[in-house]
Formats: C-alpha cells, sequence, structure tokens
C-alpha cells in the first residue's frame, strides 16, 4: 500500500515539475515545441502516463500529446476549474479515457509572469500501475512456466468498481452510479473500516485492503471523505500447501534442535554445575575451620584450575596452621616461664618496697632526730649571742670581741638557715610540703619582708628600693612566698658590689593571654590576671650556659674549693618547689643584661 501511495505522489511531483518549466510558462514557446516538451515527459516517465494536455483559460485544447484526446470544452470539469483556482488537483473517481482504458485526471495551473494562471496542465494517468505494482513487485509465486497472480480490483466507499483487470463493464464506472457496484452481501465484506478481511469461498481467497489516497498536503482532493478498497482474489491452494509445508518443516526441526540443545545444555551443566556444587562445599568446610578434607579436581578446564588453586590455598593454610599452633606452644611456654620469673621479681619487688618503705621512715626518724639535735644546741646559742649584743655590757667589750660576736651570730644564722633548706627539700620531695594559703595583700606581702630585709643591706652599702605597680591580692602561703623573696635578695646580696649595689623588687600586674580561651569569652568569664614579683640587682650576673640548670638541686656556678659565694645550692631549688606548689611559675629573664633579673608569678585573686 505504500508502494501505491508513493506512485502518486510521484505524479504530484512530476506534474510540479511540468508547471515549473519555463517552456510551458513562457505564451513565446510555439505549438510544436510545447508538444515536444510534452512527449519528451512522457517517453521519460517509460509510459506511465496516457497523455499530457495544455488547455487555456477558456477550456479549449492547445496542446496534446493522445490521439483520442477530445477537443470538447472542458470548463464544466471538476479538475479543470480547481486548476484555474490555484490548485493542484485529481480525481479519485476515474474516467474511461478509451475503451478497455480507464484512469485520473491530474491537474494543476500554469503560471504566467505576472504570478496569475494563464494555462491549464492535464496528465491521464492509467489504473493498471496498481496491478502492476501487485503482482509483479510484491506478490508472486512460480509454478511451472506460469507467474502466479492476483486479479485486483479497486472499490469506492459506495461499492462502484474503480479498476478491475477481470472482465468488467467499466462504461458507467465514471458515473456514481450504483448500477456498476458489488452484491450487497458482498459490499459488507468490502467496508473501508475493516482494513482487512478474508474469506475463503472454495479455493478462491478474497482480501480487502484501505487504501488512503495521496495524501500529500499539496493536492486538492474533491471527494475527501472518498477512499479506495483494494479487493485481491487468487487461488492460494499452492501456496497455502507450500506454506502449511514449510512450517511443519520448521516446527520439525526447531523441535530436534531444541532437543539437542536441551541435552548439550544438561550434559554441560552437569559438567560444570556438579563439580561447581563439590568446591561450593568444599568452600564452606574451609570456612567453618575444617582445612583437613582435600578438594577434589574435576569439570572443565576454568573449573579445574579453580579447584587446583583452591586446593593449594587449603594446603596452604592447613600448613600455616600446624605451624601457627607450635609457635603458639613454643611461645606459651615462653610466656609461662617469664610470668613465673616476673613472679619472682614481683615478688623481690615487693620486698625491696617493703624495705625501701621502712628506710624511708628510718630516714625520716633519722633526719628528724637530726634536726632535733641539730637545732637544739643552735637555739640557745642563737639567743645567748643575740642577748649579750644587745645588754648594756656590750660596752664593756672590745673591737675584737665584738666583731667575734657578730661573726658567731652570722654562721648561728647560716647554720640555721642550711638546716631548714635541707629539711624543706626533703620534704618537697615526699610531697608533705604543707601550705597555709590565705588571700593577701600584695603590698603587705611586700612591705613586711623588705622591712625585715633592710638590715641586711647596711654592712655592705647596697642600695635597696621597692616598686609596686598594683594593688592586687593573691592567695599564698605568706612565710613560703616570704622565704622565696628572702632566698632571691639574699642570692642578689652575695652577687652584687661590695661598693654601689643597688637590688630592687617590682611587682606588676598582667593578663595571662594563655588562660584566655573562647569559651571564656563567649561565657562572659572574667580574664584571669597574673602578678609577677621581679628580684633585680646590678651584680656579676649569670652567664646564659647556667640558666638551665640553676634550679637543680644542689648545682652551684662556682664549685671551686676556694669558691667566693657560699651556700648549699638548694635555694632556688627550694624557691622553685614553693612557687610551683602554688601553681606558679619561677624563671630568670634571659633578655637582663645588667646583673641577674629572677621572676616568679601568682595568680591574682
Amino acid at each position: 500500500m505504500n508502494r501505491i501511495s508513493n506512485q502518486m505522489n510521484e505524479i504530484v511531483t512530476d506534474i510540479n515539475y511540468l508547471t515549473s518549466s519555463q517552456e510551458l510558462v513562457k505564451t513565446s514557446t510555439s505549438l510544436n515545441d510545447q508538444v515536444t516538451l510534452l512527449e519528451q515527459f512522457i517517453n521519460f516517465s517509460n509510459s506511465k502516463y496516457i497523455s499530457a494536455s495544455i488547455y487555456d483559460r477558456n477550456g479549449t485544447l492547445v496542446a496534446d500529446t493522445s490521439s483520442f484526446s477530445t477537443n470538447k470544452n472542458i470548463t464544466n470539469k471538476e479538475f479543470f476549474k480547481q486548476a484555474l483556482d490555484g490548485k493542484p488537483y485529481f480525481d479519485k473517481i476515474p474516467t474511461l479515457f478509451a475503451p478497455n482504458q480507464s484512469g485520473l485526471y491530474y491537474s494543476a495551473p500554469i503560471y504566467d509572469a505576472n504570478n496569475e494562471t494563464n494555462r491549464v496542465i492535464v496528465i491521464q494517468v492509467p489504473l493498471d500501475f496498481i496491478d502492476r505494482i501487485i503482482n509483479t513487485s510484491v506478490f508472486y509465486e512460480t509454478t511451472g512456466d506460469d507467474l502466479f497472480k492476483f486479479n485486483t480490483e479497486i472499490y469506492l466507499d459506495n461499492g462502484s468498481l474503480v479498476y478491475s483487470n477481470k472482465p468488467h463493464n467499466l462504461s458507467s464506472s465514471s458515473s456514481s452510479s450504483p448500477s456498476s457496484s458489488l452484491a450487497e452481501d458482498s459490499i459488507m465484506n468490502l467496508l473501508p473500516e475493516q482494513s482487512l478481511l478474508g474469506q475463503d469461498r472454495n479455493t478462491n481467497s478474497f482480501n480487502s485492503i484501505l487504501i488512503s489516497v495521496a495524501e500529500n498536503s499539496d493536492i486538492k482532493r474533491f471527494e475527501d471523505n472518498v477512499n479506495w478498497t483494494l479487493v485481491l482474489e487468487g487461488d492460494l491452494s499452492a501456496l497455502v500447501s507450500d506454506y502449511n509445508r514449510t512450517i511443519n518443516e520448521f516446527l520439525l526441526l526447531s523441535s530436534i534442535t531444541l532437543a539437542i540443545t536441551i541435552g548439550v545444555t544438561f550434559l554441560l551443566i552437569r559438567k560444570i554445575v556438579l563439580p561447581l556444587t563439590h568446591l561450593k562445599d568444599a568452600a564452606l568446610e574451609i570456612s567453618k575451620g575444617n582445612f583437613s578434607k582435600p578438594i577434589s579436581i574435576e569439570g572443565v578446564s576454568e573449573v579445574r584450575d579453580l579447584s587446583v588453586s583452591f586446593e593449594t590455598m587449603r594446603r596452604n593454610i592447613e600448613n600455616f596452621n600446624k605451624n601457627l599452633v607450635k609457635r603458639v606452644e613454643e611461645r606459651t611456654r615462653e610466656l609461662r616461664t617469664v610470668i613465673e620469673e616476673l613472679r619472682k621479681k614481683e615478688s623481690e619487688v615487693k620486698t625491696i618496697n617493703a624495705e625501701l618503705i621502712k628506710a624511708n621512715i628510718a630516714k625520716e626518724e633519722f633526719l628528724s632526730m637530726v634536726s632535733h639535735e641539730l637545732k637544739s644546741p643552735i637555739t640557745p646559742m642563737k639567743l645567748y649571742v643575740e642577748m649579750l649584743l644587745k645588754t648594756d655590757k656590750l660596752d664593756n667589750l672590745n673591737e675584737f670581741q665584738k666583731k667575734a660576736l657578730n661573726m658567731i651570730l652570722r654562721n648561728i644564722l647560716k647554720l640555721e638557715t642550711i638546716i631548714n633548706d635541707i629539711f624543706a627539700v626533703y620534704k618537697l620531695d615526699l610531697g608533705n610540703f604543707t601550705l597555709n594559703k590565705k588571700v593577701t595583700k600584695v603590698r603587705e606581702l611586700v612591705e613586711s619582708n623588705v622591712s625585715g630585709l633592710a638590715p641586711m643591706m647596711k654592712e655592705k652599702n647596697i642600695i635597696f628600693r621597692s616598686i609596686i605597680n598594683t594593688d592586687g591580692k593573691v592567695l599564698c602561703d605568706p612565710i613560703r612566698i616570704g622565704q622565696v623573696l628572702t632566698n632571691l635578695v639574699n642570692n642578689a646580696v652575695d652577687h652584687v658590689h661590695d661598693v654601689g649595689g643597688i637590688i630592687t623588687i617590682r611587682i606588676d600586674e598582667t593578663e595571662d593571654s594563655k588562660s584566655i580561651s573562647s569559651k571564656d569569652i563567649d561565657n562572659n568569664q572574667l580574664i584571669r590576671k597574673k602578678i609577677i614579683f621581679t628580684v633585680e640587682d646590678n651584680g656579676i650576673g649569670i652567664p646564659p650556659d647556667k640558666i638551665e640548670n640553676l634550679f637543680k638541686k644542689f648545682y652551684q656556678i662556682d664549685t671551686g674549693l676556694r669558691r667566693k659565694y657560699g651556700g648549699t645550692g638548694l635555694g632556688l631549688t627550694i624557691c622553685k618547689g614553693i612557687i610551683e606548689s602554688h601553681g606558679g611559675k619561677i624563671w630568670i629573664d634571659p633578655s637582663y643584661r645588667n646583673g641577674a633579673s629572677f621572676k616568679f608569678s601568682l595568680d591574682a585573686c
């Protein structure tokens, strides 16, 4: 059906080609030239068309390629009227052109130079091209030397016969009279809405097919509601027999092929799936920790390779497990030996710890006894010497005796300081260093200690000054902080020059930047402040390479037998212990170049 529709569209294309030909458009072209052009067109189309004619606007024939075309006026013909209106047209109702020759009129306007319709070209198309398309291109079957053919008929919707390659009287087919209609019972089987409808009548087969004719948008159809129904009639018994034989042979071959395929598939599946099932079972056993069962090697080459790899892995794991068990047993025996040794060592350590505890207790008792025994004679000696120096009888003593008493008092005080330092370090090591903390004003703390340190400065003519830049408070043990200040000032007194010595105590308040956190700021908490205590002197200073070890126990810069400066080397150690027990920090300012500068910090309240 697509072939028939395409053929009709080709006719439309051909007639459009003729209307655009300059030889036909020009009125100056001679009649002979126009006829020659039309004949060339007819020959070029392989006699697809019966004739091609040109009419003027009055319906008078101007040029024609047919010997049997009429010269009558055709102004009343619908194809001429539509072409004058500037519309390409074809009439779906066939017309009898000559005896046993029916066809369709195709028409189109020819425009002049002013783009107005000047003439009309008309092409007569025979209907037998449908029979050629069907029997020579679509349906064919060779039976001996004869070509199988269908009998072809075309009907309108009302049952009027349009075309037939069987003997029919088509004299009245050009009209719409129902005299050429099929019988009423046959028309019911040829309704266009039943696009495929077949009936077997003895050995013949009737089939009707609805054809949509020339659906090209450039064609104006006179009756848009008219369709053609194609009826094919022929003896299909040979085709049906061959068809049935082909189907039976196909079904037989398909059954044999299917059976063979099923058998081969079953064998292949058995050859592949069964070894895989054994391999899966072996893998499950291995996953459960059973490595002693060998894996069978079977199946196709790929499965065998997989089984070999699996068996190699199983053997390696089995051997590894055996070696691992042996090594675990060896390590277990070694661990048991080590545990026994550790138990013995633990027992020995417990014995040693018990002995150390006893020794520490004995040492503490001994040091307490020594402290008592040392302080017992020192205390009355210090009191009597101080009493002698303060009484009126001192005037009866000469200068030598006064210097002797002062020397005795200084040595007694030094000896007392050494004893106190030794026991203070011992308590710091044991963690028994007790503190009596209370909130203390910084100014009062410094002034009370400065007043006690002032007499010490007179002997060496030292300039002693204090600079207090804060009125803050600290939580501390005032006696212990005073001990720190005294130790630092005593060190400064020992290391300044005899003439022009200067010692300064300076107190500053600063914010502790390290203690400030984003959480504190978000919670609007108070920023923690620090009180910085500084003891500076203009003495000999401290070498940079000695600063790191200065706070270690018994460390002294001058370690010679004839050292100029005395002391046990415990003063700074005690100062560090006291400050750190308060949560503070003590250090030496390395940037100070005019002597020594010791600093320590405490949290402000």
